[in-house]
């Protein structure tokens, strides 16, 4: 069971709150990267769009700038679209992918204000007994190396420029509690936590921010794939708010946090789950 986002009430990007600035997506062509590259677009940024599959990616581009043609030009929001979108093939676990498409925004863009470190993976449920340790490196290397470099070679970039920055780490309430199921992916949601909470303390006095978000199960073919049918049912019970959260709502928290009306929160942990994790 999932709602579509026709069915909740829809999340409204406000124009113009993050003109100036300059985003950076991770896995933008995923579909938590891609709403919030959009959302970010909308509020008047400049994006830096990143992804290992070139195809997707420019896919992803051109849906962005279809998409914000008619909207953009009367919201106020002066952009051009295509000009305000810049799309990077990499691979964000390698450092020299991660240092190139960093070099090329600020080469683009003359700044980097906002990173939001997004790629990931998952996989079907499976017990920890039964995980191959093929399958929890896999997941590690994907999750947490590439969030090390991008915090690394984000966070240098915008100490260079001297102009402060927000960075994002997309985690999962996975990240939060147990996860029996996904042992793997529930230790790399976590290990973002210590990074954040790392970086933060050091970065803070460059003025950059780092704060993670934790969704619950996002309304994703990723997400609907790693679990069986009764399971699901089971799972969604647990939510108050009846629902599974919808890319949409990750994204406008993600925006919140990237500007300058989150300037004094740093080293959070903000969940978007419906209420699952209370404590």
């Amino acid at each position: 069971m999932s709602q579509s986002a026709s069915q909740t009430i829809p999340q409204k990007p406000i124009p113009n709150r993050l003109r100036g600035l300059v985003a950076l997506v991770t896995g933008a062509a995923g579909n938590i990267g891609l709403e919030t590259a959009s959302r970010f677009l909308h509020e008047g940024a400049k994006i830096v769009l990143v992804d290992i599959d070139a195809e997707k990616l420019n896919r992803s581009k051109q849906t962005l700038v279809d998409a914000a043609k008619p909207s953009m030009s009367t919201n106020g929001n002066e952009l051009n679209a295509d000009e305000a979108l810049f799309a990077v093939q990499a691979d964000v676990t390698a450092e020299d992918g991660v240092r190139h498409f960093v070099d090329e925004t600020i080469s683009k863009f003359g700044r980097l204000d906002i990173a939001v470190l997004c790629a990931g993976i998952s996989y079907s449920s499976t017990s920890i007994l039964e995980t191959d340790v093929e399958q929890y490196d896999k997941v590690m290397h994907v999750n947490c190396r590439s969030a090390f470099l991008g915090v690394k070679h984000c966070g240098n970039a915008m100490k260079n420029t001297g102009n402060g920055g927000s960075i994002i780490l997309v985690s999962s309430i996975a990240g939060l509690r147990a996860t029996p199921g996904l042992s793997a992916y529930s230790t790399s949601k976590f290990a973002l936590r210590g990074l954040c909470l790392t970086a933060a303390a050091e970065l803070g006095q460059f003025n950059i921010r780092v704060n993670t978000v934790h969704p619950c199960g996002v309304n994703t073919p990723m997400f609907l794939a790693s679990w069986p049918p009764e399971k699901m049912k089971s799972m969604l019970a647990t939510v108050p708010l009846g629902r599974w959260a919808e890319v949409a709502d990750v994204a406008a928290l993600v925006a919140f946090l990237g500007s300058p009306d989150a300037r004094f929160m740093t080293g959070g942990a903000l969940k978007v789950d419906g209420g699952v994790v209370m404590t």
